[in-house]
């Protein structure tokens, strides 16, 4: 048998056991009978008995990147895309959240010695641009980071416009992505959608771009992240679908994944707050306008502070509309519609009330973005295109004004 002891906010809970490729999962007799004693995951009480191999894959499975991202970096490592444990093992050592692996003998950096190591531009030039040959930078000396989704991204640390490298389970801090080929601008795409979200008072990460050797690359900070005291910290959180122990491989609705209703159910079993509830909501809606058909249950996600569950910022935001090559349809239908050109105010109502949600506060949430969203984006328009143009501004802007006269008419 092989063993992977789980960290949570470098404290360990329990161990991970791969038995001939089966996996289980068992809570720490010493974690179970602390204080306090936290959940790796909502859909994984703290027990003494051990979960089975179809219980903990979908939080797990979740940990890592999507199928095809997955798939290359298994074939680097030289094992199968579908032995989770020894993807965990190589990359484990900073996931998502405050979720750490560690094979024995090793274990977390103490978190009063972080390792950011720097590297030259001509060294970050080489790692960015060869992300579709090493996903993840994989292969680097003590670099065992995962990235789950499926663009290929370099998660590791950005200060004063130089990037680092955390090193031994040391927390990431960034998230860069470059351009993806066959979307023009996408760089630009998700910046301007986040800098929309974020003057329309959505509550979302801090983005930028970041410019190595000539070429824009997106950056993001991680919003499980914090600092305290010079010192980054994680902070636990968990994507819907880990919420819902669905496999990530189903995370579309149309496939059989979670839909708006589950994830409105699912925020009332967390016992959200009615901010939070409505902020998911505001979310939903701003994905509708911006054009975005790939805001799926991993693209919503809830973070713990002091073990309390709160709806995490919006991340990911990106209008998929603007790109002929992909369809025009919601991973999330509203009411019985995926098609964005057939969603209406009504179908949005007829959604909110099967939710549980009064007609009364569907109406007054799609107002108040859509005046938000009104106000902001000529502004927006304005201040981004007059720094960096991109045709993709425009674009946005252009479907947006054709979403809201749907909405409105």
């Amino acid at each position: 048998m092989e063993y992977l002891d789980v960290y949570l906010h470098e404290r360990k809970i329990g161990v991970l056991t791969s038995d001939n490729g089966h996996l289980s999962f068992q809570y720490d007799t010493e974690y179970i009978h602390s204080q306090g004693a936290e959940p790796l995951s909502f859909s994984l009480p703290v027990t003494s008995e051990p979960y089975s191999e179809q219980a903990i894959l979908p939080f797990f499975s979740n940990l890592l990147p999507d199928e095809k991202v997955r798939t290359r970096i298994a074939e680097i490592l030289r094992i199968s895309p579908e032995n989770i444990f020894g993807l965990l093992r190589e990359i484990g050592e900073d996931c998502a959240g405050a979720i750490a692996l560690f094979a024995p003998g090793r274990k977390p950096t103490e978190q009063t010695k972080p390792i950011y190591k720097p590297i030259s531009e001509d060294e970050a030039d080489d790692v960015l641009t060869h992300l579709a040959e090493r996903p993840l930078n994989i292969g680097a000396e003590n670099f065992r980071i995962s990235g789950a989704g499926a663009q290929d991204k370099l998660v590791a640390s950005v200060f004063k416009g130089k990037v680092y490298l955390p090193l031994n389970g040391t927390p990431s801090t960034h998230i860069i992505k470059p351009g993806i080929e066959r979307f023009p601008e996408s760089v630009f795409n998700e910046f301007f959608c986040m800098k929309l979200a974020k003057v329309c008072e959505l509550k979302c990460a801090d983005c930028d771009i970041l410019t190595v050797k000539g070429i824009p690359y997106y950056v993001v900070e991680r919003y499980d992240r914090e600092e305290k005291n010079g010192i980054w910290q994680r902070l636990h959180q968990e994507d819907f679908c880990q919420l819902l122990g669905v496999d990530p491989k189903i995370k579309y609705e149309s496939e059989g994944g979670p839909g708006i209703i589950q994830c409105f159910s699912l925020l009332r079993k967390l016992e959200l707050s009615a901010a939070d509830t409505l902020a998911f909501l505001d979310q939903i809606i701003f994905c509708f306008l911006i054009g975005n058909g790939d805001a799926h249950a991993k693209n919503f996600s809830v973070l713990y502070r002091n073990s309390k569950p709160e709806l995490a910022p919006a991340y990911d935001l990106l209008s998929t509309s603007v790109y002929p090559n992909l369809a025009a349809k919601l991973a999330m239908k509203i009411d019985t519609e995926y098609h964005f050109r057939w969603i209406t105010h009504g179908k949005f109502v007829r959604m909110g009330e099967k939710a549980g949600l009064s007609k009364k506060i569907i109406e007054h949430e799609l107002q108040n973005v859509l005046k938000k969203i009104a106000k902001a984006m000529p502004i927006l328009l304005e201040r981004l295109s007059s720094k960096q143009h991109a045709d993709v501004y425009s674009k946005i802007c252009s479907g947006i004004e054709i979403r809201t006269r749907q909405l409105n008419s």
